[in-house]
């Protein structure tokens, strides 16, 4: 709102060498001043434009002042208008108790010998409309907030409502998990471990009654038993994490990557060197164990050459653990860098290698928990070297006391 705009201020008076006293008077306000030289004229104004005060003259001919203010009083819009009567009757109280009656808020006696106190009401009242406006504003503003208010809180009821859904059907959702985990746990792996034990025994002890093909047919028989075993547990492998979370600790990578080597047992025509002593870091040990445990189980599996080598390396970059697995092995062609990372995808027939196409997806899963990321750079014919980075720091729930700064490389 414009505080300095001028306010409309109506002068009334049957003499119009009064009006023109007033508007000499007036003239150095910040008003706009209008003139009636009749009740009937001043009703037309009122009626036509906004006014914050009328200097309404009592003795006029037709219709007297009071009787205009009598029925601006009756009419909405001008009802509150303030009025300060002019008047020459000074004795008259009859009619000064009627105007007060009729909601004026001053009386000034004719002739104005100090104009200046007549200016100081006039201004006295066009500051009060001023203040009024600004109230009115502030006051419509504040309506406007409340109302945006209202229905941004509606909106975050409604998402709170749709949170609660999505996290009913969540938890839902991760209990199907555990029950489908379960079923295939128990009433998958049974009967599968009854088949592979008995073909095992037909195996055995009927070895002397088959000939080639029936060994062949048996042994790829047990094979698939085995392979269907390895492809259940990585499922499960796969579907527990994010949705089982264990105790996050401190963890020091080299024994991980020690452990994980004396599991898998490599040949001993492939060696296996630590490039850079590995760091201490955040999380669930059994996970960063499965990292390490698939990406060395892969470089020993796909070795192709007499003397294969693997090297573990780790650098520090932006908060990150930058860690790599390299081998001289076969390498993987760039058009594979995606496919690698999808659940049951492998590069090679079954029949030649053993694979469940698990393993790296269960990786990526891992990694990307942890707020890190993996990624392949490789030669076909000289090998691959897997990259995967884990935070420095992590925020660990359930634990007082913060974790200490990680080992540098």
């Amino acid at each position: 709102m414009n505080t300095n705009a001028r306010i409309n201020v109506l002068l009334v008076d049957d003499k119009p060498e009064n009006l023109l006293a007033l508007e000499g008077i007036l003239k150095s306000l910040p008003v706009k001043l209008y003139s009636a030289t009749s009740g009937n004229e001043a009703l037309a104004l009122v009626l036509e434009h906004d006014f914050a005060l009328v200097l309404l003259d009592v003795q006029m001919p037709e219709m007297d002042g009071l009787e205009t203010a009598e029925l601006m009083r009756g009419i909405e819009k001008t009802k509150n208008i303030p009025i300060i009567f002019l008047t020459a009757i000074h004795k008259d109280q009859k009619h000064i108790f009627k105007g007060f009656e009729l909601g004026a808020v001053d009386y000034l006696f004719k002739p104005l010998t100090d104009t200046e106190i007549l200016k100081n009401k006039v201004g006295t009242f066009i500051d009060l409309y001023k203040q009024k406006n600004l109230l009115e504003k502030q006051a419509y503003e504040i309506e406007q907030k409340m109302t945006e208010l209202s229905t941004v809180l509606l909106e975050l009821q409604a998402k709170e409502r749709l949170l609660e859904k999505q996290a009913t059907e969540l938890r839902n959702a991760n209990q199907d998990l555990k029950d489908f985990a379960y079923i295939i746990s128990h009433d998958l792996k049974a009967p599968l471990r009854a088949v592979g034990s008995l073909a095992s025994w037909i195996s055995t002890d009927y070895a002397d009654k088959f000939d080639k093909d029936g060994k062949e047919q048996m042994n790829m028989l047990i094979g698939r038993v085995k392979r269907m075993h390895d492809l259940i547990d990585g499922v499960l492998q796969y579907s527990r994490v994010g949705l089982i979370r264990q105790e996050v600790v401190e963890v020091d990578l080299n024994q991980v990557f020690a452990e994980a080597i004396d599991m898998l047992a490599p040949p001993k025509s492939i060696k296996i060197k630590v490039e850079k002593k590995l760091p201490l870091t955040w999380c669930e040990r059994t996970r960063i164990t499965q990292v390490f445990q698939n990406l060395l189980s892969n470089a020993i599996k796909y070795m192709d050459k007499p003397k294969g080598e693997i090297k573990i390396g780790c650098v520090e970059e932006d908060g990150y653990w930058k860690l790599h697995v390299a081998d001289n092995g076969p390498g993987i062609d760039k058009k594979y860098y995606t496919k690698i990372f999808q659940i049951f995808q492998t590069l090679n027939p079954r029949d030649e290698i053993e694979s469940t196409g698990v393993g790296l997806t269960l990786v990526k899963k891992i990694v990307e928990m942890y707020g890190g990321r993996i990624w392949i750079e490789s030669t076909v014919g000289h090998g691959s070297t897997f990259f995967f980075t884990l935070p420095k720091k992590e925020n660990v729930e359930d634990k007082n006391e913060k974790p200490r700064p990680n080992s540098a490389c």
